[in-house]
C-alpha cells in the first residue's frame, strides 16, 4: 500500500480480494494483535456505513489484520475501516481507501 493509504489496483465490481492493514508502524515491538475488526463506508461527505460488500472473517498473523471482502458498486470510492485490538487491549483505528472500477 502506498503512503496514500489507497489499495492498488482497483477493485473489480462483484469481485472477492484479501485485504490487509499493517500495524506494524503503530503496535510497539513485543506487542501483537488479539483482535480485529473492518467496517466498510462509502468514501462520501459525509461517509456512510455501505452494505454493497460481504466481509469475511478477520485473521491476523504478527500485527497485521487481514480479511476477505466481496461485492462492490463500480465507480464507487470506499473507505476500510480497520480496527486492532492489541494484546495489551489498547484499540488501533485506521481508514484506508478503495475505488471499486473494472481493472485493465
Amino acid at each position: 500500500m502506498p503512503l496514500s493509504r489507497r489499495y492498488t489496483p482497483e477493485h473489480a465490481p462483484g469481485d472477492a480480494y484479501v485485504y490487509g492493514f499493517d500495524f506494524s508502524y503503530l503496535i510497539p515491538p513485543g506487542v501483537g494483535i488479539k483482535a480485529g475488526q473492518l467496517a466498510i463506508y462509502t468514501n462520501t461527505v459525509a461517509p456512510a456505513l455501505s452494505s454493497d460488500f460481504t466481509v469475511g472473517a478477520i485473521a491476523f498473523v504478527g500485527r497485521v489484520v487481514y480479511a476477505k471482502i466481496a461485492g462492490g458498486i463500480d465507480g464507487t470510492d470506499y473507505q476500510l475501516r480497520w480496527q486492532a485490538t492489541d494484546t495489551q487491549s489498547n484499540i488501533w483505528n485506521r481508514t484506508a481507501l478503495v475505488l471499486c472500477a473494472e481493472t485493465s
